[in-house]
């Protein structure tokens, strides 16, 4: 979502006349994108502001400015620290830039634009995409869960989501400027539950059979749109190729979602589930809605209905009271589920959650031994399950040049797997089918596959 945010801020700025430079130092105005999710993230912050307010008293023109998360959490409270930033503008009031930065340069004076309702969502033709072929589109915004641990509710707000019939449009609207992929975007995707965009015509108990009067798009006002709805609409969009999402919740990954995946070849094989903990009393505590067989269960079933789906997840290691039999049983959940890839964090404390007046009794030095011990375990089953990749053919959704080398190109398999292999630049944008000769690292090594039978 925070990448999203930044293409519509660049898009808007570019428009009033505003130019992205390489040179740092030649800046008029540094605005820096944040997160508030983990505490390393807003180190990161805290430092560069440090560094910036040593080059604004060599440069007192300087405007520094900050957007995202960070700045729904700490407020004015930011002012107060830091003296040399000039503005802050909230998730919600994005379109404002422009604006803001005119009003510091009149006034020389701090200004901050944080609104506190409404949806943090601002779909505009202005937004400066970095793929010709790929774009994100946010749906909802917010969570209505109670994860002791996630500053989500706090910085985003309760869920709100785009009505379908403004999704439908906007995902209409990318597909006529060239886009093939999109990815779907929420704090908690898959509990969206829009407006109908259009009359369905069908049986609505087999929403693969419907059909779209794309003509009556801007007067419908019909009823619910569950998640899995929209994914059965936006599929029915000629020439959008492939669709993906991210980030799911457990409670909401239904029957009714695996099946719709099943169904539509369409949508990304990647699944990117959180679990947290493979410990129930840790998931209690984390107020995560079910317990880890209640997980499995679900997993199985997808893996069951999408025997070639990719399933990945978010690990916390040494969260509140996590016992060495609580971290045994994330390490058994890690080999039992085999996942395609985890992202794996120490666990941080975040002011103002309900888990900051828990105590943060896991000491670091365990922390880490803890998370590095996660780390190589999913190491080792990444690279077992990618090597089971290798002598096949899939299809491959092509991006752009290698970075490393450019007589190469660069993609992404139906898994969301990045795969290199050498090809015409004409192909860019294009799917093709890719022969996976090997596997280095998380990139597999792969030739076209006319080339390979040839």
């Amino acid at each position: 979502m925070n990448e999203y945010d930044g293409q519509v801020a660049v898009g808007i700025l570019g428009h009033e006349g505003f130019q992205i430079t390489p040179d740092e130092s030649q800046a008029d105005v540094v605005l820096m994108n944040t997160c508030s999710v983990r505490e390393h993230a807003e180190e990161r912050v805290y430092s560069r502001l440090g560094m910036l307010g040593k080059a604004k008293r060599q440069n007192p023109h300087l405007i520094v400015g900050l957007m995202g998360c960070m700045v729904e959490e700490h407020r004015e409270n930011l002012f107060r620290r830091f003296p040399q930033l000039d503005l802050m503008v909230g998730t919600r009031n994005i379109k404002e830039l422009p604006t803001l930065i005119k009003e510091v340069e009149k006034n020389r004076r701090q200004v901050a634009r944080i609104k506190q309702d409404g949806i943090s969502i601002e779909y505009t033709e202005l937004i400066q995409r970095t793929s010709k072929y790929h774009a994100w589109l946010p749906i909802m915004t917010g969570c209505n869960k109670v994860c002791t641990f996630c500053i989500v509710p706090i910085t985003r707000g309760a869920e709100v989501s785009m009505p379908a019939r403004e999704v439908y449009r906007e995902a209409s609207r990318l597909v006529g400027e060239g886009v093939r992929w999109i990815t779907l975007l929420g704090q908690n995707v898959n509990s969206y539950m829009g407006r109908s965009p259009i009359p369905m015509i069908g049986d609505r108990k087999h929403l693969s059979n419907l059909t779209f009067e794309r003509a009556d798009v801007n007067s419908y006002n019909g009823e619910g749109v569950s998640f899995p709805a929209l994914l059965e609409m936006l599929c029915q969009i000629e020439g959008l190729e492939r669709i993906s999402f991210t980030t799911s919740h457990p409670s909401d990954a239904t029957e009714e979602l695996f099946q719709v995946i099943a169904r539509q070849p369409k949508i990304s094989r990647r699944f990117h589930l959180p679990l947290q903990s493979g410990s129930d009393l840790i998931l209690k505590r984390m107020k995560r809605l079910h317990t880890y067989i209640d997980y499995r269960k679900k997993i199985e079933r997808l893996r069951e209905l999408v025997p070639d789906i990719s399933v990945t997840t978010d690990i916390i290691a040494g969260f509140s009271g996590e016992t060495e039999e609580d971290y045994q049983a994330t390490y058994r959940a890690l080999e039992e589920i085999r996942y395609d890839g985890a992202y794996i964090f120490k666990y941080s404390v975040r002011p103002g959650t309900p888990a900051g007046k828990l105590p943060d009794d896991v000491p670091f030095t365990v922390k880490e031994d803890r998370n590095h011990e996660l780390l190589a375990l999913q190491k080792k089953i990444m690279a077992e399950k990618n090597r089971s990749w290798v002598g096949r053919s899939t299809e491959v959704f092509v991006e752009g040049p290698s970075p490393k080398r450019p007589e190469e190109l660069i993609g992404k398999t139906p898994q969301e797997k990045k795969a290199v292999f050498r090809g015409s630049k004409e192909l860019i944008g294009t799917f093709q089918k890719v022969t996976l000769l090997d596997v280095k690292d998380e990139t597999f090594l792969g030739s076209l596959a006319a080339l390979c039978e040839s």
